[in-house]
């Protein structure tokens, strides 16, 4: 058995910076391979330029212009995912201007690390006590905190990590790809995800949901494109089922979202026909919803977050854990 360390940057932060965290005995046989951690990041970005070359959608560029684009350290380990054909650019155009971009540069990076180490290590404290044993002696009202904490943890961890890498690459006059922009302060699971991660999510949007059809087909097969794409989403998190019920988990929240939206768009155009329709922020794989009152905003922002934070169980505890966590927390 595998020794999985299950938490934000399981697969590669933790390797990095010697993170600690939640970890558990695998009960699923896995092979053990180190390299894997720090091809993940490099195997989205090949995959990339080997379908946008077959697409023509980018140059094919000199080889040692390809290497530097996948083997650029500061994005190596754990993102951002870069695109080649924006990448190229910066590689024959560096910016000059290096007094600005080493102190912003800098900057990122001070700010990277007083997440982790300011924020994210002191909650280690409450995160350690997820397992099955603390789970079971602790009082209800215990359990919650713990899980708000992880949710806490694997966004300052991971966003820390990604400000590292972006400060790191500007020292080298190099802009990439933001990671997140504060994605728990999103109304809906669709932004959300358009705000967490958010290479990754775009990364899924080109390169599986919109080839397994997108939003052009029929409602139900939207559906389970939305499905197959989260569902592939935590398969590669991880090979435990507990990631897979993780993705499976969003899958669900961003098809039961469009669900919504689009049982509501249609009261919309019966009850007031002749009528502008509301304004909507759309997205590919979750969409936007109508503009709503800011109460209505408040109460959405604040059920995204829950929902969001109730399938982190299922990222950083065992399948069996985390379904025993549940009923410790709803039952008793």
């Amino acid at each position: 058995m595998a020794c999985i360390e299950a938490r934000g940057l399981r697969k590669a932060f933790g390797k990095t910076l010697a993170l600690d965290g939640v970890s558990y005995q695998s009960p699923y046989p896995l092979i053990h391979i180190g390299m894997y951690d720090y091809l993940a990041f490099f195997t989205f970005e090949f995959i990339h330029y080997a379908v946008d070359r077959y697409r023509g959608a980018t140059p094919a560029g000199k080889f040692g212009e390809y290497l530097a684009f996948i083997l650029f350290f500061p994005t190596m380990v754990a993102g951002p995912i870069k695109r080649y054909q924006d990448f190229r650019p910066k590689l024959e155009n560096p910016s000059l201007v290096w007094d600005q971009d080493w102190q912003i540069g800098i900057t990122r990076i001070l700010v990277g690390l007083a997440k982790k180490f300011m924020i994210a290590d002191l909650l280690t404290a409450f995160t350690n006590h997820l397992n099955h044993a603390d789970i079971a002696a602790a009082q209800r009202w215990v359990l919650p905190i713990w899980l708000l904490a992880y949710g806490m943890k694997i966004y300052f961890d991971f966003s820390a990590y990604s400000d590292i890498a972006i400060g790191s690459a500007r020292l080298f006059g190099i802009k990439v790809p933001e990671n997140f922009d504060w994605p728990y302060l999103r109304t809906n699971i669709s932004e959300f995800w358009r705000h967490w991660h958010m290479s990754l999510y775009k990364w899924l949007v080109d390169y599986v949901f919109i080839p397994l059809g997108g939003s052009r087909k029929n409602p139900p097969r939207v559906y389970l494109n939305v499905l197959i794409t989260m569902f592939l989403s935590g398969l590669w998190h991880g090979a435990g089922l507990n990631f897979i019920v993780w993705g499976l988990w969003h899958g669900l929240l961003l098809a039961g979202h469009r669900l919504w939206r689009n049982w509501r768009e249609s009261l919309v155009v019966r009850d007031a026909v002749g009528t502008p329709r509301p304004t909507t922020e759309a997205n590919e794989v979750g969409r936007g919803v109508p503009t709503a009152p800011l109460v209505l905003k408040i109460a959405s922002g604040l059920l995204t977050f829950i929902l969001v934070n109730l399938g982190w169980a299922f990222f950083c505890m065992d399948l069996p854990t985390a379904l025993f966590f549940f009923r410790r927390l709803f039952i008793g």
